[in-house]
């Protein structure tokens, strides 16, 4: 980011926390009534470990999901059809961190008039059960399906649905963008016939390549089992599936990232500029990863200004 950037992204910062900003009380809904397609059979039972204190600083960890939810925060009053964004938390495909990459940055989209939901899904390895990568892209898709099945209800405008991927989660998130499923007509469940397209993609510090080089072999192994083929890594290489007129995109990640490489932004960075897709990234030399929107005092941190500017001309 260049200085005239940044000098216009802090003025732009006071616009963004109103003092009075409001949201609703959140809620959880079921993103399926009865067992979830593909878990028939499956005797996990879901495990909430509490990493904070569970008063000030609240931040489970949720392992062996079998039932898929979406947690809704809606802002109050907005007085308009608002935009929604669908986030799914990181959690190396094997929990799901709920609070940190999840609950806080709705707060914080709800507060700013933008809907924020949150999915919790079924994750690609359970204690008893190896679900892989086709389990996590029918709860994605289904969140976003319920969520336009009620937009009218929470007041969401349903051409502007769009996810947000943190870490592993960004390989989920980054799905609906890449291989478009839309309306299904002949689909007897009346969620199901909707579209799961997105209107825009964002994450922090996201997984979105499955190349050995950049992914490496233990999300490969989680998502495909012992032996993904080719065209297993390629079909969810991000990079590979960008083309031309596609929703625009947002991206940050600190450039020392070990946990997931920022050589998986930067090649979508590159694939999105080289299709003319929109793209806005929020790059800093430092800041690791895991960082959600906290410690905002650390200059990668920041990165959550820039992306509620982003949003908001979605």
């Amino acid at each position: 980011m260049n200085r005239p950037t940044s000098i216009l992204v802090l003025l732009l910062i006071a616009s963004l926390r109103p003092a009075t900003a409001e949201s609703k009380e959140p809620f959880e809904i079921r993103l399926w009534e009865a067992v979830a397609p593909g878990s028939e059979g499956v005797k996990d039972k879901e495990k909430v470990i509490e990493r904070g204190n569970g008063i000030t600083l609240i931040d489970r960890s949720i392992s062996d999901t079998l039932t898929p939810t979406i947690t809704v925060h809606l802002p109050k009053n907005t007085g308009q059809t608002t935009a929604a964004v669908i986030i799914v938390p990181g959690g190396g495909l094997t929990r799901t961190v709920i609070d940190k990459e999840g609950n806080e940055l709705a707060q914080r989209l709800a507060q700013s008039g933008v809907a924020g939901i949150v999915l919790k899904f079924r994750n690609a390895q359970t204690s008893t059960t190896f679900n892989g990568i086709k389990i996590m892209e029918a709860d994605i898709r289904r969140a976003l399906r319920t969520t336009r099945f009620h937009a009218d209800k929470w007041n969401i405008a349903p051409k502007r649905i769009g996810t947000f991927g943190f870490s592993a989660g960004g390989i989920v998130a980054v799905i609906p963008l890449i291989h478009l499923v839309g309306e299904r007509p002949e689909v007897k469940d009346s969620i199901d016939r909707l579209s799961s397209e997105v209107a825009f993609f964002a994450g922090a510090y996201p997984l979105l390549s499955m190349q050995t080089e950049v992914a490496g072999t233990g999300y490969q192994k989680l998502l495909f089992g012992e032996n993904p083929t080719q065209q297993q890594l390629d079909r969810y290489s991000t990079e590979r599936h960008i083309r031309k007129n596609m929703p625009p995109v947002f991206l940050a990640h600190a450039l020392d990232d070990k946990g997931v490489l920022a050589e998986n932004s930067l090649r979508m960075e590159a694939a999105c500029k080289k299709a003319d897709v929109p793209i806005r990234t929020f790059f800093r030399e430092t800041g690791g990863h895991g960082y959600g929107i906290r410690d905002l005092g650390n200059p990668i941190n920041q990165w959550v200004d820039s992306f509620m500017i982003w949003i908001r001309e979605q």
